[in-house]
């Protein structure tokens, strides 16, 4: 799967609990930018493409850790 194809999956997977303008400042993006992914299925540039990854990859972070490691540690302690 190409970082293209994983950040578009995401994005239309997630895309409805997120919110769109701070990814369009996190990416640096003109406003609306994510929501005319979203809703037009207008397509990303490879740079933002690329941001968006990073900011995903950040976002499923938690102390440095992916976030389903995190669940199954906090769930061995109950």
């Amino acid at each position: 799967m190409t970082i293209r194809e994983r950040v578009e999956i995401w994005l239309k997977a997630h895309g409805e609990f997120l919110n769109k303008s701070y990814l369009d400042r996190q990416i640096g993006s003109p406003e609306g930018t994510i929501q005319k992914f979203m809703k037009y299925d207008k397509k990303l540039n490879d740079n933002y493409i690329k941001k968006l990854d990073k900011v995903i990859i950040n976002f499923l972070m938690i102390n440095g850790k992916p976030y389903n490691k995190k669940i199954i540690e906090n769930n061995k302690k109950l």
